[in-house]
């Protein structure tokens, strides 16, 4: 599916303005609020592993199916 804004870029940004550590439910809903299509959650799962690959963010697991999200300000390239 074609996107213009791809979904990691979306995920990271909201990150960097939100700034604090997150679930990635409330994380999904804010992101879903910000793009003008549709999002399955396993999109936006993928886009999060690939985000923690790269060494952006940090996923920790609360609970079963309950991460938190944390924004790793120290890998920025500026």
């Amino acid at each position: 599916m074609w996107r213009e804004i791809p979904l990691t870029y979306a995920v990271l940004e909201k990150l960097r303005k939100i700034d604090r550590p997150i679930k990635d439910d409330d994380l999904y809903s804010e992101v879903k609020k910000d793009l003008d299509y549709e999002v399955p959650f396993s999109d936006f799962l993928r886009s999060l592993m690939s985000l923690e690959i790269r060494g952006y963010i940090s996923v920790s697991l609360i609970k079963e199916n309950n991460r938190m999200i944390t924004y790793l300000k120290n890998n920025e390239l500026d």
